[in-house]
């Protein structure tokens, strides 16, 4: 049988690992600049058609709150809430992607990389 003194713990217990080197860790994707671009077209795209955050709320069926998230880049919205926010202020989704990567294309962003074929 093992005694008490026999653990590691009973000897020193405040014995502690070392600590973890720090980690170079990616960039997160959500802090690049390009969010910005789409919450502004977002946002323009919602001005430009004479609604204010509630107005667009109400006819996405969404609350107020969502709006700003999603404009300010709190909130990322999927492919079909795009289509939604594009119809519901009078576009297309096609324009929506002509105008971030016009904006994009404006502040010197690279052009995405080409489709493989």
């Amino acid at each position: 049988m093992y005694s008490v003194t026999d653990y590691h713990f009973a000897v020193d217990p405040m014995h502690r690992l070392p600590p973890k080197p720090p980690q170079t860790t990616a960039r997160k994707s959500h802090s690049r600049p390009e969010y910005a671009v789409i919450g502004e077209t977002l946002r323009a795209y919602r001005v430009t058609a004479g609604l204010t955050q509630v107005d667009l709320a109400k006819r996405l069926g969404r609350s107020q709150n969502f709006i700003s998230q999603a404009e300010t880049g709190q909130k990322r919205l999927d492919g079909l809430q795009l289509l939604d926010w594009s119809h519901a202020c009078g576009h297309t989704l096609q324009d929506f992607g002509k105008a971030v990567e016009g904006q994009l294309a404006a502040i010197g962003k690279p052009d995405r990389p080409a489709r493989r074929k």
